[in-house]
C-alpha cells in the first residue's frame, strides 16, 4: 500500500464519527437517487409490459349484431392477424340501501378463448356462468361487494335482477375504477339474456398482422375493415384507435416518473452540500499536517492526491450502504404507484445501467464535493500552516453583520452569536433545511390551491343531479315525470354528443359518434359537445374570453380551456359531429380545469334537427335527499317509458376528482419529508461539527463556572434558532415556487392552471416541526458536548 493511501485510510479511521456522517450524508443522496432512477426503469418498463401482454386491440369496431360469420371474413385479411366480438352495457349496482353506482358490464363471447385484449384471472371462479359476475380487481371497494356476494343491478329498462359475485379478475386496459366511481362486471352472454338485455356483441376489436405501433397502417387497415362489414351488411357506427403500444396511463405516469427523477437529483445535491461541510471541517483540522507535508517537499497536486482519495473511498463506502437502501426503496415506490394505478409488477429486477449510473455518481459526488476545500487548502502556505490554531481558529469580525452580532451583549444571546460563525456552513445548512419546509409548505399549498380549484369548478355547475339516457327521449315525457318527483326546485333538458375537429385534408380520427350514426374514428381530437340553453340557470361558466351563449344564437360554440387551442376564439370551426360536418363560430372560452375537451352549442340548434328531444338532465334539489330523488325520479320516468342508463351527483363527480389528485399530493408529501430528513442531518452534522470546534471553549466555560445543562442549553438554543431561521427563509421561498411548481406539474400533466392558495396553518405547523428538528438534532452534540470534563475539553486538538 503506497504512503498517500495509508495516510487516508489512517486518516479516516482517526476521525470515525466525520467520516461516519460524511458517508451517511452522501449515502443518503444516492440511496435517494438510486431509489427513483431505479422506480423509473421498473415502472417504465412493467407498465407497457403488462399492458402488451394483454394483446390490446389495435382498434375497436363498433355496429350491429356481429354474427361468426363476419368474423370469419374479418380474419381472413392478410392484414388482420385475430378478430373478437365483445359488447359493453350500462348498467346500475345497488352498493347501499338507496345507493346505487354506475356498472359496466363487458360481455365475452367465450371466456376460454380470448385472444385480443385478454383478462388476468385473479381469484374466485372462472369463467363465470350463467347468473354470475366477475369483478375487475379494482372495483370491489367501489362495488362494497365481495366473493360471493348476491348484487342487485338494474338493467338499461330500469329492471332489478341479482347476480351472484364469484370471482375478480384484472383488466389491465381499464381506468382504476376508484377514480371513475364506477364498477367493471364481466358476464356472459347468457346471463346478458338473463337480466333482460338483447344477447348480442356489437364491437369488433381487431389486431393487426404487422407493424402494430404505426397509428397510419392501423388507420388504413381499420379503412379496409370497414369496407368489408359494411359490404357484408354491418354498417360500421364507431371507431377507437387507442395510441398503439401504450398503457392508457403511460403519459400520466412518465410525468410523474420525470418529476421523481429531477427530485432525486435534487436530494443528491442536498446531501452533497453536507458533504462539502464535513470535508471542509476534516480539511480544516489537517492544516497542520498539509503545512508539515509541504514543509518536506510535498506539492498541492500530491496532497491533494491523498485527500481525493480519500474522498474516493469515503464514495465507495456510501455506494456500499446505498444501494441495498435504494433498491429497497424503489421497490416500496414502485408497489405503491402500481397499487395506484392498478397494474401488477412482475419482476422488481433493475438493469445493469441504473447500476452503473449509481456507482459513478457514487464515486464522483464527494470527488466534486472535496474538490473545492481540498485544493482550497493545499494551497495555504507553510507558514500559514503551522501557526494555524486548528479548527478552533476564527477570523477577525469586521464585517457589519458581524459587528451588529457583537453588539447583542446578553449572555442569552450567546449561542445565536455562536451560529454564524461559520457563515458558509450554517448558511448552506439553513438552505438544506429549509429546502424540507419549501417542499412540505409547497405541498400543502398545493392541496389547498386543488381543493380551491376544483371548489371553483364545481361552483360553476348549479345542479346537483345528473342523469342521462340511453338515447334521445321526448322532452315532454322526461318534464312530466320531473313534475312529479318531489324535492326537484328546477330542471333542464340537454344533449349530449361527441365530435372531432377536422383539418384541411380530409377529417382526422375523432371521438365517437353523433346522435344519429355515422362512423367516426376515435383518438385525441376528439371532444364532448353539450347543447344547453343559453339561458340556462343550472350553469355558470367562467368566461375568460369572448362571451358566453346567448338567446338567439344557434351556430355558435363555446369551448372550453382544454379545446381552445384546436378551436381558436372567433374563427369558423368545422367539426365532425356523426355523418355530419356542421360548421359553428367559437364566441367564448370558459375555463374548466381538470376537465376534457368539451365544447357547449345552443340548444337550438338540436331543435331544429330533432326538436322535443333530449338525453340529458340537469336537476337541482331543494335540499330533499339525492338518493330519495333519485330512486322516486327514477321511477317516474320509468311509468313515462323512458330509460334513464346512469345518474351522478356532483359528490359522486367530485370524488373522482379527488382521487385522481390524491396520488400527487401524497408524492409532494413524501418528498418534503425525504428532503425534511435531509436538511435535519445537515443540522446533526452542522451542530456536530460546531460543538467538536469549539471543543476548547466549551472547555473554558466549564472551567470558569458553567454546567452542564447551561453548555447543553446553549447548543440546544443554537440549532433551535437555525432551525427558525430556516422556517423563515423556506416561508419567502414556498409560495412562489408552490405557484411555480404548479403551474409546471399540472400543465404538463392535465393542460391547465391552479388557483393559488396560501395555506397558514401549514407554515406555521413547519415552525413547530422546525423547532423540533432543530432541537432533536442538536440534542446528541449538546449532551456529548456537556458530558466532556473540562481536561478533555480543553485538551482537544
Amino acid at each position: 500500500m503506497t504512503a498517500p493511501w495509508h495516510k487516508a485510510i489512517r486518516d479516516v479511521w482517526h476521525e470515525r464519527t466525520r467520516t461516519i456522517l460524511v458517508i451517511l450524508a452522501i449515502s443518503l443522496g444516492i440511496a435517494g437517487f438510486s431509489a427513483v432512477m431505479s422506480t423509473y426503469a421498473i415502472l417504465t418498463r412493467e407498465l407497457d409490459r403488462g399492458y402488451l401482454a394483454t394483446n390490446p386491440a389495435s382498434a375497436t369496431l363498433w355496429t350491429d349484431s356481429i354474427d361468426d360469420n363476419l368474423v370469419a371474413a374479418i380474419k381472413s385479411s392478410t392484414a388482420v392477424s385475430d378478430a373478437e366480438p365483445r359488447r359493453t352495457v350500462r348498467a346500475r349496482i345497488r352498493t347501499g340501501p338507496m345507493e346505487w353506482r354506475s356498472l359496466v358490464l363487458f360481455i365475452v363471447k367465450d371466456y376460454g378463448d380470448i385472444r385480443v385484449s385478454t383478462l388476468n384471472r385473479e381469484t374466485g371462479a372462472w369463467p363465470p356462468g350463467t347468473g354470475e359476475m366477475l369483478i375487475e380487481r379494482d372495483a370491489f371497494q367501489v362495488a362494497k361487494a365481495k366473493i360471493g356476494d348476491t348484487v342487485t343491478i338494474k338493467n338499461s329498462d330500469g329492471d332489478e335482477h341479482t347476480l351472484r359475485v364469484t370471482g375478480g379478475v384484472h383488466d389491465v386496459g381499464q381506468a382504476q375504477a376508484r377514480m371513475e366511481n364506477a364498477v367493471y362486471g364481466y358476464i356472459t352472454l347468457a346471463t346478458l339474456a338473463q337480466i333482460g338485455e338483447e344477447p348480442y356483441l356489437d364491437q369488433l376489436k381487431i389486431l393487426v398482422a404487422r407493424d402494430r405501433y404505426d397509428e397510419a397502417h392501423i388507420r388504413a387497415v381499420v379503412d379496409d375493415v370497414k369496407r368489408v362489414m359494411e359490404k357484408n351488411g354491418h354498417p360500421v357506427r364507431r371507431v377507437e384507435i387507442p395510441e398503439p403500444g401504450k398503457h392508457p396511463h403511460a403519459a400520466l405516469t412518465g410525468t410523474l416518473l420525470l418529476i421523481i427523477s429531477t427530485f432525486g437529483l435534487f436530494v443528491l445535491f442536498l446531501s452533497g452540500i453536507i458533504a462539502t461541510n464535513l470535508l471542509t471541517a476534516m480539511m480544516a483540522s489537517q492544516v497542520r499536517q498539509i503545512g508539515v507535508m509541504q514543509a518536506v517537499g510535498g506539492s498541492r497536486l500530491q496532497i491533494a492526491r491523498i485527500y481525493l482519495a480519500q474522498s474516493l473511498l469515503l464514495g465507495a463506502c456510501a455506494v456500499i450502504l446505498a444501494i441495498p437502501a435504494g433498491m429497497w426503496g424503489a421497490r416500496a415506490m414502485s408497489l405503491y404507484m402500481a397499487k395506484f394505478l392498478n397494474f401488477d409488477i412482475t419482476s422488481f429486477a433493475v438493469p445493469l445501467w441504473v447500476y452503473l449510473l449509481v456507482a459513478a455518481v457514487g464515486m464522483i459526488v464527494p470527488l466534486l464535493c472535496a474538490l473545492y476545500p481540498v485544493w482550497h487548502a493545499a494551497d495555504i502556505s507553510i507558514r500559514e500552516a503551522l501557526t494555524s490554531y486548528g479548527v478552533s481558529g476564527n477570523k477577525l469580525r469586521t464585517s457589519f453583520f458581524d459587528r451588529a452580532l457583537a453588539g447583542i451583549a446578553r449572555p442569552q444571546l450567546f449561542a445565536i452569536r455562536n451560529s454564524f460563525r461559520r457563515r458558509t456552513r450554517v448558511l448552506l445548512t439553513i438552505a438544506t433545511l429549509a429546502a424540507g419546509g419549501v417542499f412540505f409548505m409547497a405541498a400543502l399549498n398545493l392541496r389547498s390551491s386543488m381543493i380551491h380549484t376544483l371548489d371553483g369548478l364545481f361552483a360553476q355547475r348549479k345542479y346537483d343531479l345528473m342523469v342521462q339516457f340511453a338515447e334521445l327521449s321526448p322532452t315532454e315525457n322526461i318534464e312530466r315525470a320531473v313534475r312529479n318527483t318531489r324535492g326537484i326546485a328546477r330542471a333542464e333538458t340537454w344533449i349530449v354528443s361527441q365530435g372531432s375537429t377536422l383539418f384541411s385534408k380530409k377529417p382526422t380520427a375523432s371521438h365517437s359518434v353523433g346522435l344519429h350514426g355515422g362512423a367516426t374514428t376515435v383518438d385525441k381530437n376528439s371532444f364532448v359537445i353539450i347543447a344547453m340553453p343559453a339561458d340556462t340557470h343550472l350553469m355558470q361558466p367562467e368566461i375568460i374570453a369572448g362571451r358566453a351563449l346567448k338567446p338567439g344564437d344557434e351556430d355558435t360554440m363555446v369551448v372550453n380551456s382544454a379545446l381552445a387551442s384546436r378551436l381558436p376564439l372567433d374563427k369558423p370551426a368545422r367539426i365532425q359531429m356523426g355523418p355530419g360536418q356542421p360548421t359553428f363560430r367559437v364566441v367564448g372560452i370558459v375555463r374548466e380545469p381538470f376537465s376534457p375537451a368539451v365544447a357547449y352549442i345552443p340548444r337550438a340548434f338540436f331543435d331544429a334537427r330533432h326538436p322535443g328531444m333530449a338525453n340529458s338532465l340537469r336537476l337541482k334539489l331543494d335540499g330533499t335527499p339525492i338518493n330519495q330523488v333519485k330512486s322516486d325520479l327514477e321511477a317516474n320516468l320509468r311509468k313515462e317509458g323512458l330509460r334513464p342508463i346512469a345518474s351522478m351527483s356532483n359528490g359522486d363527480g367530485r370524488y373522482g376528482f379527488d382521487q385522481h389528485m390524491l396520488m400527487i399530493y401524497i408524492f409532494l408529501i413524501v418528498m418534503s419529508a425525504v428532503i425534511a430528513l435531509v436538511g435535519g442531518l445537515g443540522l446533526m452534522t452542522t451542530m456536530s461539527l460546531n460543538v467538536m470546534e469549539r471543543r476548547r471553549e466549551m472547555g473554558i466555560l466549564r472551567a470558569i463556572g458553567a454546567t452542564p445543562a447551561v453548555v447543553w442549553l446553549m447548543i440546544v438554543i443554537e440549532g433551535v434558532f437555525i432551525g427558525i431561521v430556516s422556517w423563515i427563509v423556506a416561508t419567502v421561498i414556498a409560495a412562489p415556487l408552490s405557484k411555480g411548481v404548479s403551474a409546471v406539474l399540472f400543465m404538463a400533466m392535465m393542460k391547465t392552471r391552479l388557483d393559488s392558495i396560501i395555506e397558514i396553518p401549514g407554515i406555521l405547523i413547519w415552525l413547530a416541526i422546525s423547532i423540533a428538528l432543530g432541537a432533536i438534532a442538536s440534542f446528541l452534540p449538546a449532551w456529548h458536548a456537556s458530558r466532556s470534563s473540562v481536561r478533555e475539553a480543553l485538551g482537544y486538538e
